[in-house]
């Protein structure tokens, strides 16, 4: 028998026992559907909730505590540069990104542009180093604000709208992602032990003396100064903003330009103008060879409360936790009679002051270790803090230098490491359990929701192959029928030559059929439903910051595993019947016809 005559005979036996097939069926599109819908829901929820929150090739490490009466007490180790140069020996290693929480208290005004007035709150603060969270910067911001690139023309950037600018006749919308760095500042001091790591007291502030590397033939981009490494320059473009390239020949060099206030109580002023003071030219600087006030966008950053001088700086960029705008909306807008706000993108670029050294919890500390920073909404990740801010690392240790000393800013609070593969991370926190490491909370909580999340998959995808099971009993019984109705049609098959291979290859056939159709419909179904899972999650978890547009990822490995499943039950449940067939004696069946 040919096969486009068995492909013939296998359409008309489908059509004619419809009613037959279609009960058959049943237990097929519900077993595919059930496997299809849940293995979607699980990558959809490890893709794009549990890999997002903690991504399977990172994990953040901390001190190892021991439980002593119910108190934490830390192993007696240092996370420290030491630390973060041996885990980046580890085998599978790519990265070790630091943390640091700050080490003072703090207190922060701001907001007035999107809730009406100035909130006023404690302030808690971490810093971390950006390089950790560049590019999920960028896709968060195009997430929630758009693509960088709109495509509308322009001549100039007037064209392109309030923070637009005309790049290439096309306007590009202003980026806020790239702007997470340090933006550096100056540090006043009294020793060495008031500044940060690498760097030394010269002259009342903190420097990054010369050493190995700076000046010398192969160091490219700085020179030494006077004892200090500073970066060369042609043009102040080449410099932080707050910075200009001062200085002839080979001293020409980026230097922060020195401000002073009209008051110190100018420090506490929303004033932009006021906050920019009149720069400090130095000792022989020719006259008009510096802008009279800090430049736009920067302002006079005093180096205490008390005092009206200080430097020229840019606002500290900082990050907030999606989950922060859903708690102040649901608790604190509700609580205080305050703006709810619609979305994330209407705080990035909102400005607010941070003050050091004060509480609203505990007591202040000396006037003279209080100061002002100013601060810029950049961005949203799920690494900054979830009750506050997340800046720059470089920005919270000259931080904790300046209140707490120089230990207090080499010592780190956390790192994230990262591997080359997903398989390099168990053995990576093996071995970083020799240096007194181990898994913070939140890592342990992600190990945890995966152990969880692949349990409950096997668990349903068990559920599902039982119902595939039953499924496969119903197709048994009903072929079963079928061949017995059917045995004087088979024994004139087997009459005019058809032989035992074919008859067992049209039964076979038929359930094939059988199963890519009922696979089919049942992805589809899953498909439906997924739909209206992910209707029913965007009313209840609309307003939720972070929550995924589609808790399902219906890839194609999971259609064909549907599909496949609901062929190969189909296939067993006929297996038997097509024995039978294929045994049927034309003789003995016609004869007695």
């Amino acid at each position: 028998m040919t096969p486009r005559a068995q492909i013939g005979l296998i359409a008309r036996f489908l059509g004619r026992s419809r009613g037959h097939f279609a009960f058959a069926g049943v237990g097929l599109v519900v077993g595919s559907a059930t496997l299809a819908f849940f293995l979607a829901l699980s990558l959809g929820i490890r893709e794009r909730v549990l890999n997002r929150l903690y991504p399977v090739n990172q994990a953040e490490l901390v001190v190892e505590t021991v439980r002593l009466f119910g108190l934490g007490i830390e192993v007696p180790s240092r996370l420290d540069e030491a630390s973060l140069a041996a885990l980046r020996t580890l085998p599978g290693v790519t990265g070790a990104y630091p943390k640091q929480r700050s080490r003072f208290q703090a207190v922060l005004w701001g907001g007035r542009e999107v809730i009406g007035r100035d909130a006023r709150v404690e302030a808690f603060f971490d810093g971390l180093d950006p390089a950790l969270i560049r590019e999920e910067l960028r896709a968060s911001e195009i997430e929630v604000m758009g693509p960088e690139h709109p495509g509308t023309a322009c001549a100039v950037d007037g064209d392109c709208g309030s923070g637009g600018r005309c790049d290439a006749g096309a306007c590009l919308r202003r980026t806020w992602w790239d702007g997470f760095r340090d933006p550096g500042g100056r540090l006043a001091c009294r020793a060495d032990s008031g500044c940060p790591p690498d760097f030394a007291c010269r002259g009342g502030r903190c420097v990054v003396p010369c050493g190995e590397g700076c000046g010398g033939p192969s160091a490219a981009g700085v020179a030494c100064v006077q004892g200090e490494c500073l970066r060369t320059c042609a043009t102040d473009a080449s410099c932080d903003p707050g910075e200009a390239c001062q200085g002839a020949g080979a001293d020409r060099a980026c230097r922060r330009l020195s401000c002073r206030l009209d008051d110190p109580r100018d420090a506490e002023s929303d004033d932009a103008e006021r906050l920019r003071g009149r720069v400090v030219p130095p000792p022989g600087a020719a006259a008009g060879s510096l802008p009279d006030r800090c430049p736009a966008g920067t302002y006079c950053a005093t180096d205490t409360v008390l005092l009206a001088t200080g430097a020229c700086e840019a606002p500290i960029p900082v990050l907030l936790s999606p989950f922060l705008l859903e708690i102040y909306n649901r608790v604190a807008a509700t609580a205080l009679d305050l703006r709810r706000l619609s979305g994330l993108e209407v705080l990035v670029g909102v400005p607010f002051a941070m003050k050091y050294g004060e509480s609203y919890f505990v007591e202040d500390d000396s006037w003279e270790r209080r100061a002002i920073r100013r601060c810029r909404v950049v961005g949203f990740s799920q690494k900054a803090m979830d009750f506050g801010v997340t800046m720059p690392l470089g920005a919270a240790q000259r931080a904790n230098a300046m209140l707490r000393g120089r230990d207090a800013a080499s010592e780190f609070t956390s790192v994230v490491v990262t591997t080359a593969r997903n398989e390099d991370l168990p053995r990576m926190i093996s071995d970083a359990q020799v240096l007194g490491l181990v898994p913070a909370p939140r890592s342990e909580e992600a190990r945890k929701a995966a152990n969880m999340l692949l349990i409950l998959t096997l668990v349903f995808a068990l559920v599902s192959l039982v119902i595939l099971g039953i499924s496969a009993i119903n197709i048994t019984h009903t072929f079963l029928m079928l061949v017995t109705e059917r045995r004087v049609e088979i024994a004139v098959y087997r009459a005019v030559g058809a032989r035992l291979l074919d008859i067992r290859l049209l039964v076979l056939g038929e359930a094939a059929a059988l199963g890519v159709l009922g696979g089919m419909v049942g992805v589809a179904v899953a498909w439906t439903l997924g739909r209206l899972v992910n209707m029913v999650a965007a009313s209840l978890l609309g307003r939720v910051p972070g929550a995924p547009a589609d808790l399902f990822l219906f890839t194609p490995w999971v259609v064909l595993a549907g599909m496949a499943c609901a062929v190969l039950f189909a296939l067993v449940g006929a297996w038997v019947p097509a024995g039978r067939a294929a045994r049927t004696d034309p003789a003995t069946v016609l004869s007695q016809g």
